[in-house]
């Protein structure tokens, strides 16, 4: 729903309850009880005028207990239960008004926005398409079909709504942002692009958001600087945008720009300091920078905040092993296996601190089970490129070099720049004495990590 509804009907508020009263004769009700119901209905609309809704309701239900077939007292109560955002007992007021003979349309045009608050959004539908029948261009009702559409999850019929709006009024930016975020949902990507350029065109108040939209459009499409860009310009309009910042950190670590990854992820953790999730990420992103203490006490801070996360025992278990401290991460990584069983990842690094205790036959036992786990793991996440490292890794450990190198192949269409992926290609080619496979490795390597072609080529000229 958009924010600034039940502002725009408390001012609706204040008008119905100016109407004056329609009051219904009823067999068997004296002229006294008509005339004190219309009065107490008079001094509940006057307790509404002064925003005193509770005294109105009160008043409003007096008059009902007198005249039960008091249709206005109905509508004015059901306004007011509306006002104070009491949804259920709104609907129920406005009902009773409608059975009473209340205009219907009046009750349409008041009743569609607690039934959508209750999330009875075909009810909802109901009320303003029957109200349009009387009005087809009213501005308000068409955005709360788009709206309540919305949140019925039917995007295409709030895109629909939402263009009629701006076919009218085409200076709505705030009606292109939520077509922008409809188009999202739809997965049309080049339509939520367009929509949300548009919005920041005519200034939106939801800049940040729109710009959102674009770096995660972007980031599909795999323009990556473009991308950076949009997640930028989110954060430059609203500094504490959260989400921006965990996506610029993920964007940079695709890049291998690890340093931009820590120091984006340092910035939202000044904001967010209590933040497991964060910590989580620069855990790993030490590790990706060979900062081993600090990854340890970044997974530390990780599973104090987020003990029950499986992610944060993960990212230390694999700090410890880097740390040389295979006890620590056996440990860690049973814990985060009691979290997540089966997980590849974690079994991989357990594996890992068999080996380091030179533990044989146990490490290859993990890196077999890591295999079945992260082969689960990539088809998941088909696009996710570090799974299909890890993968490459595991397999490699159990021999299976061929499998391996595919494994690092599809890292590395999924990610270019994933420059260990490159390396450890290069090793196998070591190991299976081809040089010039190891050397293209070493050539590919220049291009995005010169440190690793050195390293790289160290070994190709032991060869």
């Amino acid at each position: 729903m958009i924010k600034n509804r039940n502002i725009r009907y408390m001012a609706f508020a204040a008008v119905l309850v100016g109407i004056g009263v329609f009051a219904s004769s009823a067999e068997g009700q004296s002229r006294a009880d008509r005339e004190a119901a219309d009065r107490l209905v008079r001094d509940g609309d006057r307790a509404s005028q002064q925003r005193n809704y509770g005294n109105a309701i009160e008043n409003y239900s007096k008059a009902i207990a007198l005249v039960p077939n008091h249709a206005a007292a109905h509508y004015k109560k059901g306004v007011a239960h509306y006002t104070l955002n009491q949804y259920d007992q709104a609907v129920t007021s406005f009902d009773s008004a409608l059975r009473n003979g209340y205009k219907e349309n009046d009750v349409y045009r008041a009743r569609w926005y607690p039934l959508a608050a209750t999330k009875n959004y075909d009810g909802a539908l109901r009320d303003i398409n029957a109200a349009l029948k009387d009005d087809p261009n009213d501005i308000d009702l068409i955005r709360g079909l788009g709206n309540v559409s919305f949140d019925k999850g039917d995007y295409a019929g709030a895109v629909a709504a939402y263009q009629r709006i701006v076919q009218r009024v085409p200076n709505s930016a705030d009606v292109y942002y939520r077509i922008a975020l409809a188009k999202s949902k739809m997965g049309d990507v080049d339509g939520q692009v367009v929509a949300a350029e548009e919005a920041i065109r005519r200034n939106t108040q939801f800049l940040s958001d729109a710009w959102l939209i674009i770096g995660e459009a972007r980031h599909i499409q795999k323009r990556i600087p473009e991308a950076i860009d949009a997640y930028s310009r989110a954060l430059a309009s609203k500094p504490d945008k959260y989400q921006a910042y965990r996506q610029l950190a993920e964007l940079y670590r695709s890049q291998n720009m690890i340093d931009d990854a820590i120091k984006i992820s340092r910035e939202a953790l000044a904001l967010y300091p209590t933040d497991g999730y964060i910590y989580t990420d620069l855990s790993w992103f030490y590790s990706l920078a060979g900062r081993t203490d600090d990854a340890i006490a970044a997974g530390r801070s990780a599973t104090q905040l987020l003990p029950k996360e499986y992610m944060g025992y993960t990212n230390l278990c694999r700090a410890y092993i880097e740390a040389k401290k295979p006890e620590l991460a056996i440990s860690t990584c049973n814990s985060a296996l009691r979290l997540k069983p089966g997980e590849g990842e974690t079994l991989f690094y357990l594996g890992r601190a068999h080996t380091q205790m030179r533990k044989t036959a146990d490490a290859e036992r993990y890196y077999k089970q890591a295999v079945t786990g992260l082969v689960e793991f990539t088809r998941a996440n088909p696009v996710y490129s570090d799974g299909y490292y890890l993968l490459g890794n595991a397999y490699a450990e159990v021999g299976e070099n061929d499998n391996a190198v595919e494994a690092y192949k599809k890292c590395l269409e999924l990610n270019p720049r994933f420059s260990k992926a490159n390396f450890n290609i290069g090793i196998i080619k070591i190991i299976e004495r081809d040089k010039e496979g190891a050397l293209a490795q070493y050539n590919a390597l220049l291009m995005v990590d010169k440190d690793l072609a050195e390293r790289l080529k160290a070994e190709i000229d032991k060869m």
